[in-house]
């Protein structure tokens, strides 16, 4: 603990001399998902392993359907992309008025989360602005005559970590996966504007005191937010594919980005620059869609791993990474030309990983991958070496606000929800400190 606070309280010193903090650059969690662009650390992102291989080609589609079974049905946590754009990516987008907007039904909530309730948070999901303001959402004994658990509760801090504030959370359930009613992930574009969602959508414009539904029409399975506008993918009812919608981040007037088509997930947005999985194909869709002007236009390239899930990031456009599942086991690969061409990163060092591994990128040389170990590689995927604590049986997520700062949740010891962990990185991931939170 003393250890951490030193080192909070050194970069407090530092980021005092040098001015005005730096702004998210990152989703899970998305931070989104130290999310962010996806906020976040990206809707940490949960993917399943898949018990067998089948490599024929009679049976692929069988993998494919597999695959995505068990996706669908895992709980929602994957690295998002930056709630914020860095400065080189600050240029206003040219967006047409939309011609219609949500109409939503206010909801306040009355009650203060207690103290107890916020000391017993155990966090499930992040999302951050800057190196030292974040929320946590998790889960939490119920506070309000009436709720029903699992009950979600939020705090924020504003000093990285030293320090925690409870928020209100939606009047909702908190949601394990996607077949249930409520939400499972956060992000916020600053201190007024964020949302809970998956498979639930909730808005708060007034800094989280109250919180809104908004119907969208289908689930939101995966939610980014960039350079004042959030994009979200919403799935309607089974048997359709998902859509791509955005909203200025201050008003809920949700109107679909058409030029994506059909879309699966792997969302990013930062700044121009509009990445998710074309849902055109079987399974999850054989490619990526990839806009460089706001998600005017789109273009189509091949996806790594075609039919299977991916999550992709880009901090230093052109340059995207993509960790997708394989059938068996998950992978690593890297673009420096906006997709056109992946070659894999999966060097030396990395040992197989199941689909369920997580992954964040630091910047366009530096990422972390893991499931039970982290590794990290800081020459564009040529090597790997072992980084994080020990002891974790599960990583569940892992994002960077910037090239040096992000977290990572995971479980010590037995996967449940008493044993999830924050740890937070100042140094580009070579090493994680636990964030005491209750």
């Amino acid at each position: 603990m003393s250890d951490y606070l030193d080192q909070v309280e050194a970069q407090l010193a530092e980021l005092t001399d040098r001015g005005a903090h730096r702004r998210l650059r990152a989703r899970r969690p998305g931070l989104g998902g130290a999310g962010t662009s996806s906020g976040g650390p990206r809707p940490p992102r949960r993917r399943t392993e898949v018990l067998a291989f089948l490599s024929a080609a009679a049976v692929a589609a069988a993998v494919v359907a597999i695959v995505v079974l068990n996706v669908g049905t895992s709980k929602p946590q994957r690295t998002s992309a930056p709630a914020t754009a860095s400065a080189k990516h600050s240029a206003p987008q040219a967006k047409t008025t939309p011609p219609t907007a949500t109409i939503t039904q206010k909801i306040t909530s009355t009650a203060s989360p207690s103290p107890s309730q916020a000391a017993s948070l155990y966090p499930q999901s992040f999302t951050a602005i800057s190196e030292l303001t974040w929320w946590l959402l998790g889960e939490a004994p119920c506070s309000l005559v009436g709720q029903q658990p699992p009950c979600g509760a939020i705090l924020r801090t504003t000093d990285g970590g030293r320090t925690f504030s409870a928020l209100e959370a939606p009047r909702a359930s908190l949601a394990n996966d996607l077949s249930q009613s409520g939400y499972s992930q956060i992000r916020f574009a600053d201190l007024t504007n964020g949302f809970a969602y998956g498979p639930d959508l909730y808005a708060t414009h007034d800094g989280g005191t109250t919180w809104q539904p908004v119907d969208l029409g289908g689930d939101v399975s995966d939610l980014a937010i960039s350079d004042g506008e959030v994009y979200a993918i919403v799935s309607p009812p089974p048997g359709s594919a998902g859509r791509l919608m955005r909203s200025p981040v201050g008003q809920d007037q949700w109107t679909p980005v058409t030029a994506a088509g059909r879309v699966s997930g792997g969302l990013w947005v930062l700044g121009q620059e509009v990445l998710a999985q074309s849902a055109s194909g079987p399974g999850y869709g054989p490619d990526l869609v990839v806009s460089t002007d706001g998600g005017a236009s789109f273009a189509s390239v091949p996806a790594p791993s075609p039919g299977l899930p991916c999550a992709l990031e880009a901090q230093s456009p052109p340059i995207i990474w993509a960790q997708c599942a394989t059938g068996t086991e998950s992978g690593v690969w890297r673009s420096t030309d906006y997709g056109k061409n992946f070659v894999t990163a999966h060097g030396s060092g990395l040992p197989p990983l199941p689909n369920s591994a997580v992954f964040a990128a630091a910047s366009d040389s530096t990422a972390v991958v893991g499931y039970q170990q982290l590794y990290r590689t800081s020459d564009a995927g040529a090597t790997w070496m072992p980084t994080g604590p020990s002891g974790i049986s599960r990583w569940t997520y892992i994002g960077f606000t910037d090239s040096t700062h992000g977290v990572a949740l995971g479980y010590v010891g037995s996967v449940s929800q008493a044993n999830q962990r924050l740890y937070y990185t100042t140094d580009g991931g070579q090493s994680y400190h636990l964030v005491p939170v209750h």
